[in-house]
């Protein structure tokens, strides 16, 4: 039988590619848990973490956690030191384990709603577009992850202001954060920095310990426009004993808040006008930064 050889180039052409592709495709290494199984373990260790909390005295809350991380390994069919290699494997693949994350927190806020959890303060704004008298005006990253070592554990943003921000705006910064700490001090400063068209700058920032919503509020300017917000998250460092440790931020948002008119107070759908607790200044001119996407 007489083969065409036209198509014969094509079908090795074909064939080549195939060969290419799947030898191009990279491969997790032998004893690292593979995404699906990270997203399992790491959702099975919050709920772990949130049980053993529900008491308040530490010695049984210590002990209670080491029995769930025990049992949440058995259960997968792993090894502490398995999942320990796994969390380093992945910290180098920051856009991967961002991935994995998003896809444990989603799991976690499913299963909140479903035992009865309210939405919260980031539900509530969730459906906001950029425009509106409310409007979610953050264009950034809205996941990101921070490891406590130095040039990964902190990340700066700037918004400039356009012609939608208005004498009187009043912002809000809303983050989820997940920690997945062994040990270890869970210390985060988020701060932000809000520059007016006199120059003038209102700093106001807050301490993040605990896994779970954080806001920072900033009240409104009736005498300035607003040129420019920054905001800076900071993971205290931890040493090369706690090197597994993370904190993972997704759902990020920043309300502008309108005042309706004529009117000096919060519009409705603002929270009341407290300001968050100040913490020391940051220059943040004088602080390098690199941002993990």
């Amino acid at each position: 039988m007489r083969v065409n050889k036209s198509k014969s180039k094509w079908f090795m052409l074909i064939a080549t590619s195939l060969i290419l592709l799947t030898a191009c495709k990279p491969s997790i290494p032998k004893g690292i848990l593979s995404p699906g199984d990270m997203e399992d373990i790491l959702y099975d260790y919050h709920v772990a973490r949130a049980m053993s909390n529900i008491t308040t005295d530490n010695n049984t809350r210590e002990f209670n956690e080491t029995l769930y991380r025990e049992a949440m390994f058995k259960k997968h069919g792993v090894t502490e030191a398995e999942f320990d290699s796994s969390l380093v494997y992945y910290y180098s693949r920051a856009d991967q384990f961002a991935e994995i994350y998003r896809e444990v927190c989603k799991r976690l806020n499913e299963e909140a709603l479903d035992l009865g959890a309210s939405v919260g303060e980031i539900g509530k704004y969730s459906s906001l577009s950029l425009s509106g008298d409310t409007a979610n005006i953050w264009n950034n990253a809205t996941a990101m992850l921070l490891i406590p070592r130095p040039g990964y554990n902190h990340v700066q943003f700037e918004l400039k202001a356009d012609s939608t921000y208005k004498k009187g705006d009043s912002f809000q910064f809303n983050i989820m954060s997940n920690f997945l700490f062994k040990s270890g001090k869970k210390d985060a400063t988020i701060y932000m920095a809000v520059c007016y068209d006199n120059d003038s700058i209102s700093t106001h920032s807050t301490h993040c310990t605990v896994t779970g919503i954080s806001t920072v509020r900033v009240p409104a300017c009736n005498d300035h426009l607003v040129k420019n917000i920054r905001t800076f998250i900071y993971l205290a460092p931890s040493d090369e004993s706690e090197a597994n440790n993370l904190l993972f931020i997704d759902q990020v948002q920043l309300i502008r808040f309108h005042q309706k008119n004529g009117d000096n107070n919060a519009t409705a759908d603002e929270p009341a006008r407290t300001e968050s607790p100040q913490s020391a200044p940051i220059p943040l001119k004088s602080v390098p930064f690199k941002t993990i996407q």
